[in-house]
């Protein structure tokens, strides 16, 4: 009998237990890029350039320039040196792009907590 009345007070917590600890799974912040459409402000191709400050969207369009530049320069490249020279110098604006975009997140970040 003890043990019966143990089994349906553990069935009845954990039934109410379940009931109530329902996960919450929160929304995206998609607040940035409603701000972008409504203040028509340019988004370039898939990333949102727009969402982060001036300075940085100047910054990161001129390497993406560079990069495209340095890209046409190796479809066109044919002596070894000249290629591993372009190589370099993408992996270089590569890590530079990337640079740019974890410092332009930070800043955001920090704009959002102020």
């Amino acid at each position: 009998m003890r043990t019966m009345k143990k089994f349906f007070y553990i069935l009845f917590t954990g039934t109410s237990a379940l009931s109530y600890g329902q996960e919450i799974i929160p929304f995206p912040d998609i607040s940035e890029n409603h701000e972008a459409v409504y203040n028509t402000l340019e988004t370039i191709d898939d990333k949102n350039y727009a969402l982060y400050t001036e300075d940085y969207q100047r910054a990161l369009r001129i390497v993406d320039l560079e990069i495209e530049q340095v890209s046409n320069d190796l479809q066109n490249e044919s002596v070894q040196e000249r290629l591993t020279s372009l190589q370099n110098k993408k992996a270089d604006l590569l890590k530079k792009k990337a640079a740019l975009l974890e410092e332009a997140q930070l800043v955001e970040d920090l704009h959002k907590f102020y």
